[in-house]
């Protein structure tokens, strides 16, 4: 009996919860979809009608509101051991036995239910020390996930969802009753959470979804035309199954609504056209705008500062370098003896055939009155370490010397530095 009760429990009607933690729909969810399954379930309590085993998901303000539903069941106990002494007793026994066999395989498949539709972890706080769930009941199991998971202000965002819920749009693809269900599921809920949701709005909402269809205009109309005590939910759900099925039938229909939909199709295309043709010339002004200040930008930043103003400083300063640079020329003409051979004549700063001044073979002025220094070469000449040429000793040559800093290079014409 085990076995084949196992059997019986169809886990792929059970959605799995696979967001990461449970939330009112998919408690709510999971608690219906398992009372479907133990609807199944024979009861030994009469009082269950038609609803099976399917009691011991529903707590007794929910169990009420089922059909043909007018008292609380309570569930069957262990008789124990038998210690009668008659037939009569003993048959007693039996059933109340086997009632109890069947409560208890009956919540054994719905913890195994309640455990594929959320995870392990869900239940961390019921575990014992191996890791098992054990001594639960299925309702206590979704009051856990209700305390833990659901609170108050999740509840006003939940049924804020539901009631979208029942304003979807119905999908002419699908069968009528594809719609139906969603709507009603979402109403469950609602009544669930005690947010009654009448059958006058529903018929609100199906009605604004089946006017929208131009093959369902006459039933619509129709339909206004019944007394208000003919407008019920299940009439209302009778009523559009028959008229699609019809109109599924009819090839005049379908043709004109082939012809209706490509009319249709033609004004949401020219109005979709319309709305992207809109925005992009809204994009190209806007581009156009940033590029012409991004160019103004551009073009001021690459304005040239204008030239610093002189001071009486700078105009100071600058008669000063030149006095001096006179006064040495002055110098240089009154030592040589200002005849211009080899041995004793100079020439103007900058010359390129300078003649050595001193009779040790040594300079006595400079050349170029520039600061370069070469660790090869020495002082007073037109490159530096890093861009000599006539480097001797790669592996000695050092590049970074300068003539503050000789680096132990040539000493050579570096007395002419001041």
């Amino acid at each position: 009996m085990l076995n084949e009760t196992e059997e019986a429990i169809d886990l792929t009607d059970i959605t799995r919860n696979n967001d990461s933690q449970p939330t009112l729909i998919s408690i709510t969810q999971a608690r219906r979809e398992i009372s479907r399954q133990l609807q199944t379930r024979v009861c030994a309590d009469p009082q269950t009608q038609d609803h099976g085993h399917s009691y011991i998901v529903w707590n007794n303000s929910d169990w009420l509101k089922k059909k043909g539903v007018s008292s609380q069941i309570i569930p069957p106990t262990n008789p124990g051991i038998y210690g009668g002494n008659t037939h009569q007793l003993l048959e007693i026994h039996k059933t109340a036995n086997m009632a109890w066999r069947r409560y208890k395989l009956a919540q054994a498949a719905t913890k195994k239910m309640i455990m594929h539709a959320f995870k392990d972890y869900h239940f961390l706080e019921l575990q014992d020390d191996n890791g098992d769930i054990v001594g639960y009941t299925a309702i206590e199991l979704f009051d856990h996930l209700m305390d833990q998971y659901v609170q108050p202000e999740d509840v006003a965002d939940q049924v804020t969802a539901l009631h979208k819920v029942l304003e979807q749009e119905y999908d002419p693809t699908e069968a009528p009753q594809v719609y139906y269900k969603a709507v009603q599921d979402a109403r469950n809920a609602l009544d669930s959470l005690n947010q009654t949701v009448d059958d006058e709005t529903l018929i609100r909402h199906g009605l604004n979804q089946f006017k929208e269809h131009i093959d369902l205009k006459l039933d619509v109309r129709s339909w206004k035309l019944l007394s208000r005590a003919e407008k019920t939910w299940k009439r209302f759900k009778t009523h559009f199954i028959k008229a699609i099925n019809d109109n599924k039938n009819d090839t005049g229909t379908l043709k004109a609504i082939g012809m209706a939909n490509a009319v249709k199709h033609q004004i949401e295309q020219g109005k979709e056209n319309h709305e992207v043709l809109a925005q992009a010339s809204f994009e190209a002004r806007e581009k156009i705008s940033t590029l012409e200040r991004n160019y103004t930008a551009l073009m001021a930043a690459k304005q040239p500062p204008p030239p610093p103003q002189e001071t009486a400083d700078d105009r100071l300063n600058q008669i000063k370098v030149l006095t001096e640079r006179l006064n040495l020329l002055e110098s240089n003409k009154s030592g040589g003896g200002g005849s211009g051979g080899r041995n004793g004549g100079y020439r103007s700063l900058g010359s390129n055939s300078f003649p050595k001044n001193n009779k040790d073979g040594t300079r006595a002025c400079r050349r170029w009155s520039n600061d370069e220094y070469c660790w090869t070469c020495g002082f007073d000449i037109k490159h530096n370490s890093m861009t000599c040429k006539y480097i001797k000793d790669e592996a000695a040559h050092k590049k970074e010397a300068t003539a503050t800093n000789t680096m132990g290079g040539s000493t050579r014409n570096l007395h002419l530095r001041v």
